[in-house]
């Protein structure tokens, strides 16, 4: 679904070019190949960084890292996509439809209801509570202490889901900082009917026993132009599905800034919250995935989430 970014290098030229009497290890002090570590001989050229090989052992760019623990490696020759994890789910996942209402706590996401008859989610003088999706990925692979310096590498957060009502919804990111980061907000009870994905939502259908359609993949990057749907406006391309209007799967500007992710902590809990705010009509979510520039990774070889 997603494809890895691979980053140049220049090329490793080790020159054989001194008299007789040169060792003939290449100059490989180690044992580890030519690598910058490796004190040549006073006749021998210096070793020039080149592009990664993935394959030989050797730090060919002189970068520090070797194979697949280098991000140039990401996705090549057997080397796991660096920066990028996918979580999904075993079967599909429903989304909770107006679990707890009529609760008199505090709502469990800051999706507040902006119909002014219906102030802070209060329907019918009590305050509503809906049970969110929630989908979590531990992340120990960046660097300790490291920070998303630059917002605009964290590359993409996308969904795989369907769901009958697009309105319904309030779609956001969690960050280790506990920072609630909003990809889609839920505005208010208005506006007509836009499907996610290609979702089943047949008339007579049984609220308690719903039947999952088929998710179709939605992002929010930071380059994206247009959000989903601002107050009545549908801002996305659609297209017609049995009837429906659907909005066309790609990416999307998040409700909230890209810039809020700068300095982000790396390293810790990144989850996945959707919730739905309006009863009737349901969904499903299948999986999520979020993609980081693999240039922030410590080590590309090894696992980045536990």
């Amino acid at each position: 679904m997603m494809k890895s970014v691979f980053l140049s290098a220049t090329a490793l030229l080790f020159l054989a070019c001194g008299p007789a009497g040169r060792p003939n290890n290449g100059g490989d002090d180690d044992g580890n190949g030519p690598d910058a570590s490796d004190q040549l001989p006073p006749d021998s050229s210096p070793v020039v960084a080149s592009p990664e090989v993935c394959t030989d052992g050797i730090d060919n760019d002189l970068d520090g890292r070797v194979d697949c623990a280098d991000p140039d490696c990401s996705g090549r020759d057997g080397c796991p996509v660096c920066g990028e994890v996918e979580n999904p789910e075993g079967t599909a996942i429903a989304l909770p439809d107006g679990v707890n209402a009529g609760s008199t706590t505090t709502c469990s996401t800051d999706a507040q209801c902006t119909n002014p008859a219906l102030p802070n989610c209060i329907s019918g003088g009590v305050k509503e509570c809906h049970a969110s999706y929630v989908s979590t990925l531990n992340f120990v692979g960046f660097p300790q202490g490291a920070k998303l310096t630059d917002p605009t590498k964290l590359q993409a957060i996308c969904v795989n889901m369907e769901h009958s009502w697009l309105r319904d919804l309030q779609i956001e990111l969690v960050t280790p900082d506990n920072a609630v980061f909003i990809m889609h907000k839920f505005l208010d009870r208005s506006g007509g009917e836009i499907y996610l994905g290609q979702a089943y939502d047949p008339i007579g259908e049984d609220p308690a026993n719903p039947t999952p359609g088929v998710g179709e993949t939605y992002c929010w990057t930071p380059t994206a132009p247009v959000q989903m749907v601002t107050s009545a406006t549908v801002n996305g391309p659609t297209t017609n599905y049995n009837g429906h209007q659907m909005l066309v799967p790609g990416n999307y500007k998040p409700a909230s800034p890209w810039t809020a992710l700068t300095n982000t902590t790396l390293n810790g809990m990144w989850s996945i919250r959707v919730t739905d705010l309006w009863p009737i009509d349901n969904g499903y979510v299948f999986s999520w995935s979020i993609k980081f520039d693999a240039s922030l990774v410590d080590d590309c070889s090894g696992p980045i989430i536990m």
